[in-house]
Parts: C-alpha cells; sequence; structure tokens
C-alpha cells in the first residue's frame, strides 16, 4: 500500500494563522511515500518562517511572487512527481486517516483514476462543525455540465479531491484564465473521461472563515461559474436556471433526484469496504440537514 506515491501541493500567501495546523494535517500522518510540495506567494506575514520549521519534512518549499492561487498550483503540480496528486489549500486539512485510505484505494483499483470524500467542515478555529452523512452520487456526466455547484445539486469539496498523474496530465491542469472557479473548471473536464467516485469517508475540513476568497469574492466566482456553463446546450442552461433561481425547485431537485454513481463505502452488514455502482441521491446533505438549511 504505502508503495505509491502521493504529492500534495498546498499554495499560500499570508496564512500565517492557518498555515501551521494545516502543514501538521499532511506531516502528521507519517505517509512513507508522500511528496509534499508549498509554494509561497512571496508572504510579508511570517507565513515562511513556519513554513521553515517543518522543512526537513517538505521535499520543496518556493517563496516567490507568483500570478495568484491557480499559478502557484501548477507551479507546484509541474514539480510533482508523484502517480496520484492533490493540492491542500493553506487553511484546510487532512484527517489522520487520509493517505493512507487514499493510498490503499488507488492501490486495490488500478481503474479508479478520480476520488473524492464526504464533506467536512471547520469553524475559523479549527474545530470540526459538520460532517455530510451521506454517500451520494457524482456521476461524471452531471459533473461535466456543471450542475455540483451552489443552487443546483451543491459543491464538490476540492480539498477532498485526489487524481492519478495520467488525468492531470491528459488534461492539461488547471486553466489559469479562470482566478476563483478554476477547480469547478477543472472538474469538468476530468469528468469528460473519466468516472468519478465517491468515498464514504471525509478525507478532509474545510475551514469556513469571514475572510476567505471564497466568501469575499462570491460574487466574482459566480460570474467564473457562469462562464463555464454557457457554454453548455441551451437545455442544460435552462435547467441551470430554473434550478438556481427557484429555491423550492432546489431543495425538491437535491431530495428526490438520485443517479446511478460508483461509492466507495464500508458496509455494516460484510463488515468491509466495498466499491460498486449504486444508485444515490445527487445531495450530499441528508433530509434533516437540508431541513436545517438556512
Amino acid at each position: 500500500m504505502s508503495d505509491i506515491k502521493i504529492s500534495v501541493v498546498t499554495a499560500c500567501y499570508n496564512m500565517a494563522n492557518f498555515i501551521e495546523q494545516t502543514i501538521k494535517s499532511v506531516i502528521g500522518q507519517e505517509y512513507p511515500n508522500l511528496e509534499y510540495i508549498i509554494i509561497d506567494g512571496k508572504s510579508t506575514d511570517n507565513t515562511l518562517s513556519i513554513i521553515n520549521k517543518y522543512k526537513d519534512k517538505i521535499n520543496t518549499i518556493i517563496s516567490e511572487p507568483d500570478n495568484g492561487q491557480y499559478d502557484a498550483i501548477q507551479k507546484g503540480m509541474n514539480m510533482a512527481t508523484g502517480e496520484v496528486l492533490a493540492w491542500l489549500n493553506a487553511d484546510d486539512v487532512y484527517f489522520p486517516w487520509t493517505l493512507k485510505r487514499v493510498a490503499k484505494i488507488f492501490s486495490s483499483y488500478p481503474e479508479i483514476k478520480w476520488i473524492s470524500g464526504i464533506a467536512a467542515f471547520l469553524d475559523e478555529e479549527g474545530d470540526l462543525t459538520n460532517i455530510y452523512n451521506t454517500v451520494n452520487a457524482r456521476p461524471s456526466n452531471l459533473i461535466s455540465k456543471g450542475f455540483f455547484r451552489h443552487g443546483i445539486y451543491g459543491y464538490l469539496q476540492q480539498e477532498s479531491m485526489f487524481w492519478r498523474r495520467e488525468l492531470w496530465e491528459s488534461t492539461g491542469g488547471l486553466n489559469l484564465s479562470y482566478k476563483l472557479a478554476g477547480d469547478f473548471e477543472l472538474w469538468t473536464r476530468f469528468a469528460r473521461i473519466s468516472e468519478h467516485v465517491t468515498i464514504g469517508l471525509p478525507l478532509s475540513g474545510f475551514r469556513m472563515r469571514a475572510e476567505s476568497r471564497s466568501k469575499i469574492q462570491e460574487n466574482k466566482y459566480f460570474t467564473e461559474v457562469m462562464q463555464v456553463y454557457r457554454k453548455l446546450s441551451r437545455k442544460q442552461q435552462l435547467i441551470h436556471k430554473v434550478a438556481s433561481t427557484n429555491q423550492i425547485m432546489n431543495k425538491l431537485i437535491r431530495l428526490f433526484v438520485w443517479k446511478k454513481a460508483l461509492v466507495y463505502y464500508f458496509s455494516i452488514s460484510k463488515q468491509k469496504w466495498i466499491l460498486e455502482k449504486r444508485r444515490r441521491p445527487v445531495s450530499s446533505v441528508s433530509f434533516s440537514q437540508l431541513l436545517l438549511e438556512k
């Protein structure tokens, strides 16, 4: 299991309040075949001094001006040598079991090219606040059409994504013309050539904070998202418009739309992990969680 090499890239800029917890969540797993790359955009706070505290456990540290987060991630990916790739933002975390489980999945199933876990969230201090308990269907034909976004089926959690190098290379990586929705656009291209697998386990925690890029520049993010789905057919654009503008319709869609997709989950009755194609809800939230949403 430990033979498979995993490369993780973290891009950061002035993230002194959060970067240490992120680094510890990666190196603390002590996965024996990890390549960890940190690309710093020439931070002006003490981010770099914190990173350097752990330089003996980080394979590559670069601190230089860049053209934004995606430019830094692409730079790191160009250096990565692992068979499995991922990026973890400088305020998010992996869980203690993450890399071990990811390695086992990719080692056991050569046909799997792309996975993500169930969603989990942290507060600004880094404490766990919520884990979505639904192993939902994320079929590639729907991902490729941009349906996994706010207002329709909900986000795909970038920080829990892992994929094989061949998938990254065949798509060319990030489209740097996008500054905020580059991951959303990348998943649509991944989905055109590979089946996605949902893992019935949280692999990462997304930190909810008031000053995050996704919060501060939310309107710009949705502008870029619209640029992606405007390339779709008129029929698909109409579905997007109806689902995202009518709150009642959106809740009904998330409650009652079920699709077949590959899922990897632990069977309580069989007491083992199983990979199979099953019909599951497209929403990652349960009925009770949906009712509590505001």
